[in-house]
């Protein structure tokens, strides 16, 4: 499939790990890491295609699975691939978890990457084995420091809403973050995935009533701004994600990635030996303009992207405005809880 040259976007899908965690169900593996070389050699080959008419790359997001858990040496040839589309300005960002090689940051860094993404979930031992996460506090800490020393842009993964998780002890977790120096901070609420082992298993060590107004106040005291419902901002946003919530044309590349090309989204092959087999592979859902207005006003009220007003129902958002559960600016409508916005989304289509 041919891609407009307007497409600046990329997310690259790497689906090895080393455990699973259990509330996991994303799209990786344990058991394939002895087939990487026939996957990335496969991943080129969709990556070299999906580029074809392109002439830059705003932002380009490894994401996994673990990417880390391939040496900085297996990601060359692919480096020499996105090297003509990479600019100055271009985003590029790695998902990392922490009880990997401490030494392989710098030669990511050297590789072209320049915002890390690290999954530390927690700085609390036994939260860590709640959520079966391979890690523990010293090794993230360590991680962290050794990752913001790189001098690059640092962001932190945090899992919130676990039984064992009170609003003093999300404040210890969220100060050593800030203290260590993290610019960016994504707060992700535990949710039980249907495919994962904890549903499997009907274990659900949630919390029933969410914490997530005092994750807010906790990080507004530490000068993070929340620019989209789960994402906290220091000294950086993530412009890769922001394209999301903007509505921007996005190229998925790898196993089970997803695109979306003017009105078609696109849909990678999920399953591993199919995908190396045939990585050009893909089925195609058309969208209609209804889906996409539909989908930028969800995108749009969870974060400070906003929706254009001619997107949303005039005699209901009248309702919105009076309750001050939304505002104008400038023709475009922001929620002004991020928490709600997907009601409000769904009360307005």
């Amino acid at each position: 499939m041919k891609i407009g040259e307007e497409i600046l976007l990329l997310y690259i899908h790497i689906p090895f790990c080393e455990s699973k965690c259990g509330y996991c169900a994303f799209n990786s593996f344990t058991n394939l890491i002895d087939f990487k070389k026939q996957y990335l050699d496969s991943l080129k080959i969709d990556l070299e295609s999906s580029l074809n008419n392109i002439n830059n790359l705003d932002s380009i997001f490894f994401g996994g699975g673990t990417p880390n858990v391939l040496n900085p040496k297996d990601y060359e040839e692919v480096f020499k691939i996105l090297k003509p589309y990479i600019g100055d300005d271009t985003e590029i960002t790695m998902e990392l978890n922490p009880n990997r090689d401490i030494h392989a940051l710098n030669d990511f860094k050297s590789l072209g990457i320049n915002r890390f993404s690290i999954g530390v979930q927690s700085f609390r031992e036994d939260k860590l084995r709640l959520l079966e996460r391979n890690h523990n506090p010293k090794t993230a800490y360590e991680f962290i420091k050794h990752a913001i020393l790189c001098n690059i842009f640092v962001s932190i993964d945090l899992i919130y809403d676990t039984k064992l998780d009170t609003k003093q002890s999300l404040e210890s977790e969220l100060k050593m973050a800030n203290d260590l120096g993290v610019g960016h901070i994504s707060c992700y609420a535990l949710s039980i995935d249907k495919d994962s082992r904890f549903y499997k298993m009907n274990k659900n060590p949630t919390l029933q009533n969410s914490l997530c107004y005092e994750i807010k106040e906790i990080l507004d005291n530490f000068s993070f701004y929340q620019y989209e419902v789960s994402n906290y901002a220091k000294n950086h946003k993530s412009k890769h994600n922001l394209a999301y919530w903007q509505g921007k044309e996005y190229m998925g590349v790898g196993l089970g990635a997803v695109g979306r090309i003017k009105n078609n989204r696109i849909y990678k092959q999920n399953d591993f030996k199919k995908y190396i087999e045939n990585p050009l592979k893909c089925s195609v859902e058309s969208l209609n303009d209804d889906n996409l207005r539909l989908e930028s006003i969800f995108l749009g009220l969870r974060s400070e992207v906003g929706v254009d007003i001619e997107n949303i129902n005039t005699k209901k958002l009248e309702i919105l405005l009076q309750e001050k559960k939304c505002i104008k600016k400038d023709n475009r409508i922001y929620a002004t809880n991020y928490f709600i916005s997907d009601e409000l989304a769904l009360w307005l289509t």
